[in-house]
């Protein structure tokens, strides 16, 4: 007895021990990167339940200081219980919300030393359908039939690409107002050459028709399908979300915050694509929409954005979109206006611009990545450009398929470069060693597809954001630097597809939600394989070890997310998101 209660002592020391070293959470939005002494800063938590007092799990709590930039949002677990991390003194806003309820609120004020308890008791909404993600608007279109399924692919590839499909179902028109909206698509955006005029063209009354069938003024076929709210570990999560203010117009008051409000038009919130971490813990964005900012850096400890502009022949912003930090920390984009890559040094806030040479006609593709000596590759129009930023020199690497859209571009363990060619379902791929070109053939799809339209899609082919039923759409990709693997998202088919890199076998994943649009692929230190998804709120992380998926949940409705990033600094990375569609950048870190 005396020698079990010895060692039970040892067990209990030692336990003390390893709580003691358990290292604290940092202050969300101080500037110190130090971890405080929590026993001095006051610590929110609260329990939420539903109208019959049962708790729930899955809510998201959000709280923002009216002095700061940026809002923290938490989620509930099983017991119904959130605890915020540190946060720094001041005034909040609180609310939480879920699907089918309505949003609770509440105003409590922080001193240091003095935690504060906030329940919520939240109402069920009959009709919650504007709470709904994009991916849950498209679940909710009637899909009994192969009639009704064929409409609901042919919706979600040829209406939910420039813009989330929620944003454009939550509208009602008859098949006039319907035709009128896509005919201006075709006049205004299309050339009657392009083989997405033809393509819409081919479908344009079927799309009509039955567009005002679902969404007519009288309409009430629709089932809404709301996802189930997310559990367990998915809920341990803390979601920083920083406003990015475009400059050139007023934040937008509605910007997803408050999910009752529906999905927000993009007018007022598109800026920010793609980012990229510096060596001192700030984001780099890429701006293709605000006229007066090129790129902007976001200090996430303050949540200060700063904007740079180099201005094109007009006196505009140039566009940016891609973005990657080389192994100096110089920031790298993709120049939209002159089709060229250039380079933004952080520490003199200077541009350099790469200008190709006048027998490279091809402009630079939307994104670029580096190797592990430096140099800057991009995908074009025809395969991939190469550039020496040491002497300014560009080297063409043409693809095999001509119009294959390459799009997505990633570099391997070994060095090798892979591109996503979006409208041929192919992935071709570069030696960096050598200089062959080659390219692996994504597997047929499978799926419910009728002779008519396996037709129209041979007759009319596919664009970036336009596609036949038979098209998978590999878009961005991500590779495993300490892996022997590349993975890409197969955009129109809700998958995500796995290459080895040395026998180039092919195995492919269905996400969890069909028509979530994965968009963009990364993959952490760890091996773990992260997915943004464009219509659905929410990220997904791939274990390749089990071939399990995770969802994690985002706070903003409406995110819109089509770039995902990885800040492997942290024991557990931390996950980047620039969200397209709200002006805001979202940092998920896991508890």
């Amino acid at each position: 007895m005396a020698r079990f209660r010895a060692l039970l002592g040892v067990l209990l020391l030692l336990a003390i021990l390893a709580w003691v070293g358990k290292p604290t959470m940092p202050v969300i939005g101080t500037a110190s990167a130090q971890s405080p002494n929590r026993s001095s800063l006051p610590l929110l938590t609260g329990i939420v339940k539903d109208a019959d007092s049962k708790p729930m799990e899955g809510v998201a709590v959000s709280a923002r200081e009216q002095s700061r930039t940026f809002t923290v949002s938490v989620f509930t677990n099983q017991a119904g219980e959130y605890s915020f991390p540190a946060l720094a003194d001041g005034q909040y806003r609180l609310w939480a919300q879920a699907v089918s309820f309505d949003t609770a609120r509440a105003q409590v004020a922080f001193t240091s030393g003095k935690g504060v308890q906030q329940d919520f008791k939240l109402k069920p909404l009959k009709d919650f359908h504007h709470q709904l993600s994009a991916t849950e608007w498209t679940d909710s279109l009637p899909d009994s039939t192969p009639a009704d399924r064929r409409m609901q692919q042919l919706v979600h590839n040829n209406c939910s690409s420039c813009h989330i499909a929620g944003f454009i179902l939550s509208k009602r028109f008859d098949a006039n107002g319907w035709a009128m909206m896509i005919n201006y698509m075709l006049e205004r955006e299309m050339r009657p050459e392009a083989a997405n005029y033809k393509l819409i063209q081919s479908y344009k009354e079927d799309i009509a028709g039955y567009l005002a069938k679902v969404r007519g003024s009288q309409a009430d076929v629709m089932k809404w399908k709301p996802q189930p709210r997310l559990k367990g570990e998915a809920t341990q999560v803390v979601v920083t979300e920083f406003d990015l203010p475009r400059g050139d117009m007023p934040h937008s008051v509605h910007d997803g915050s408050d999910w009752s409000g529906g999905i927000p038009s993009k007018y007022e919130g598109e800026a920010a694509h793609d980012s990229t971490m510096d060596k001192d813990g700030n984001v780099f964005f890429t701006d293709n929409s605000t006229p007066n900012r090129t790129i902007g850096k976001l200090d996430p400890k303050t949540g200060k954005v700063t904007g740079y502009m180099l201005a094109d022949k007009e006196g505009y912003a140039v566009r940016t979109h891609g973005s990657v930090t080389d192994q100096k920390g110089i920031i790298w984009v993709t120049n939209g206006t002159d089709g060229t890559m250039m380079s933004f040094d952080p520490r003199t806030e200077k541009f350099k611009n790469y200008p190709k040479p006048a027998s490279l006609t091809r402009g630079i593709g939307p994104t670029l990545t580096v190797d592990s000596k430096g140099m800057l590759w991009s995908t074009q129009s025809n395969g991939v450009f190469k550039l020496n930023p040491e002497t300014g020199e560009y080297t063409e690497y043409k693809s095999f398929s001509k119009g294959g859209g390459p799009y997505g571009i990633a570099v391997d363990a070994e060095d090798n470069i892979w591109f996503a060619q979006i409208t041929t379902d192919r992935v071709g791929y570069v030696n960096s060693r050598t200089g062959e070109v080659g390219e692996v053939v994504l597997p047929a799809w499978t799926g419910e597809v009728s002779a008519k339209d396996r037709e129209i899609g041979e007759r009319t082919g596919a664009i970036t954001n336009a596609a036949p039923l038979t098209q998978k759409g590999p878009r961005r990709m991500g590779a495993d630097r300490r892996g022997g693997a590349v993975w890409v998202a197969e955009y129109w088919t809700g998958q995500l597809a796995k290459i080895d890199i040395h026998t180039k076998k092919v195995t492919e994943y269905a996400v969890p939600s069909r028509y979530s649009h994965p968009y963009a692929v990364v993959v952490d230190k760890n091996h773990m394989v992260w997915v943004s998804l464009m219509n659905s709120d929410r990220i997904l992380r791939f274990n390749p070890f089990t071939e399990l998926f995770t969802e994690f949940p985002l706070a903003t409705l409406g995110s819109e997310a089509r770039f995902i990033d990885i800040d492997d600094t942290p024991d557990r990375p931390a996950v980047w998101l620039p969200y397209s569609r709200t002006n805001k950048l979202g940092r998920v870190e896991f508890r």
